[in-house]
C-alpha cells in the first residue's frame, strides 16, 4: 500500500469525490480528509492510500498539478512518521516500582551553616581587642 498526501482542494470537496478522482488510476482503499477540531471544516489537505505502487505513481503523475474548482492541486506520497530507534523505545516506558528522584536543591538548608563567607569577612574587619593585664592581688 502507498499513502498519498494531496493538498490544495477545495474545502467543500468530500472523501467520495476524491476516491472518484483516483479510482481511474488504480485501487483506492482509505481516504482520510483532515478537518478543523472546532468547527469540523476541511483544512483543504488529507491522505488517501492506494493498493499498487504503479496506480500511486500514475495518480501522482496525472494529478499532481492539476487544477479543481480553479485551485492547483499537489500530490505526492506521504513521508512516514518518525519512529523512534529502539534504545529510545527502551527508556520510554516507566517501570513499575521506579521512584523519581527529587531535583537537586529541595532538601538543602536555607543558610549554610559552616563555610558562611560573608560572616568570615565580617570578623576579619573586625579587630581584635587587646586584653588588659591583670591586677595582681597584694
Amino acid at each position: 500500500m502507498v499513502k498519498l498526501f494531496i493538498v490544495g482542494f477545495p474545502r467543500d470537496m468530500e472523501e467520495i469525490e476524491l476516491v472518484e478522482l483516483f479510482s481511474a488510476y488504480g485501487t483506492v482503499s482509505t481516504v482520510r480528509i483532515i478537518t478543523d477540531k472546532d468547527s469540523g471544516i476541511s483544512k483543504g489537505y488529507g491522505f488517501l492510500e492506494m493498493t499498487d505502487e504503479a496506480g500511486a505513481q500514475r495518480a501522482i503523475d496525472a494529478m499532481n498539478g492539476a487544477t479543481i474548482d480553479e485551485r492547483e492541486i499537489s500530490v505526492r506520497i506521504a513521508e512516514q512518521k518518525h519512529q523512534p530507534q529502539q534504545k529510545q523505545q527502551q527508556f520510554a516506558k516507566t517501570k513499575p516500582g521506579f521512584n523519581k528522584v527529587k531535583p537537586q536543591g529541595y532538601n538543602k538548608p536555607r543558610f549554610p551553616r559552616e563555610n558562611n563567607n560573608r560572616f568570615e569577612q565580617q570578623e576579619a574587619a573586625v579587630p581584635a581587642r587587646a586584653k588588659r593585664p591583670r591586677r595582681q592581688q597584694p
